[in-house]
């Protein structure tokens, strides 16, 4: 298996994408990585235990069936390159649960089926949410060819809300085929990052969005209340620049194709330049908020950068203080590298700072002069 890169809830310590052994996904306060032989003993506690069932309990295996899952969670992760694999926390190295990505409906639909299970003793510390999330960013980069769905019992409210907080979005309830007497499942999916061509920019809907999000505050360009025709001059020179073939319109749409958020890389491609993209105007609906959309917006666009956009290494951003940005941008890898104060202004006597971000598109630590 090739090298992954980092989960977008946080960095690992040197700042950098995750390299050291089996490793795939680190998060702040959690590891995931690849199952081993050793493993087997923790995979039957955790899956035998009671505890991690009260919501289903006929779904519990025996210990000899865990055995049999065990081999075939091993066995997924030859074939497909993902799966479920042991959750570490970082601080004890104590493995605390079970999760990932596993390849599923290989006889109809396939799509990703996010999974996380944690002992009970580390219940209530926000660790499913944090992996969920994370999971969920790394899928929006790394795997956009699949849907990530999570099928969820309709009693267990805390794994809804968990899947909920990872941006996934209900889609059906579907009967469970080995209990069909039970309440229909829950069964959400991952909005999805896609890139727009200019012929396929609905500028309504875009200006819509943006209008919105000016008025909510969101630092994309305007002050609340920004009149109308000045967005959608904004977005015209936009589409002018994808259509001369110098800028990329990325969107990230629900299940049902409502629109969720957007973002721009310009790659204007200067002499000594041409290996920068710069992010332009990331935002995602107010309605939204909390439910872990900007990051799989984010981190969907570097994954464009990275399959997309040939050439380019470096990605550029610059963002207003006074929100919180830079901390969001920091979590996804992003590294202040200059800030002006006071550059900007916001009312009469109110003025903010321009920060400039940057990362490398294959997550590596950004080195002076280039260095790898």
């Amino acid at each position: 298996m090739g090298r992954l890169p980092h989960s977008l809830d946080g960095p690992d310590p040197a700042g950098g994408p995750v390299t050291g052994g089996d490793t795939w996904l680190v998060t702040r306060r959690l590891r995931l990585r690849r199952p081993g032989a050793e493993d087997l003993t923790h995979y039957v506690r955790l899956h035998t235990d009671p505890r991690t069932y009260v919501h289903k309990p006929a779904a519990m295996a025996t210990e000899q069936e865990c055995v049999d899952q065990f081999l075939a969670v091993v066995d997924r992760w030859n074939g497909d390159g993902v799966g479920y694999g042991p959750v570490v926390e970082r601080d004890t190295g104590e493995v605390v649960g079970w999760a990932g990505l596993r390849v599923a409906g290989h006889s109809g639909e396939p799509h990703l089926n996010l999974y996380y299970r944690l002992q009970p003793e580390v219940h209530g510390r926000g660790l499913g949410r944090e992996l969920a999330r994370g999971l969920a960013c790394w899928a929006a980069e790394c795997r956009p060819d699949l849907p990530v769905r999570a099928v969820v019992a309709p009693v267990n409210q805390a794994s809804c809300a968990t899947a909920l907080a990872a941006g996934l979005v209900e889609v059906w309830r579907a009967d469970h085929p080995s209990f069909p007497e039970d309440e229909p499942d829950v069964v959400l999916e991952l909005p999805r990052v896609r890139v727009v061509a200019a012929p396929d920019v609905a500028p309504d809907e875009v200006v819509d969005l943006w209008c919105r999000v000016n008025d909510a505050g969101g630092a994309v360009g305007f002050l609340p209340g920004a009149a109308r025709e000045r967005v959608e001059a904004a977005l015209q020179q936009h589409v002018d620049l994808i259509r001369r073939g110098l800028a990329t319109l990325v969107c990230l749409r629900s299940p049902d194709g409502r629109l969720l958020g957007f973002g721009f890389w310009e790659h204007t491609g200067h002499p000594g330049f041409d290996h920068v993209a710069t992010l332009k105007r990331l935002m995602v609906d107010p309605d939204g908020r909390g439910r872990n959309w900007g990051a799989l917006l984010l981190a969907g666009m570097v994954g464009v950068a990275r399959r997309e956009l040939p050439g380019i290494g470096l990605l550029l951003l610059d963002y207003r203080s006074g929100l919180g940005l830079g901390d969001f941008y920091a979590r996804a890898g992003w590294t202040e590298v200059g800030r002006v104060p006071g550059a900007i202004r916001v009312g009469e006597d109110e003025f903010r700072d321009d920060v400039l971000m940057a990362r490398r598109v294959d997550g590596r630590p950004l080195l002076p002069d280039g260095r790898t």
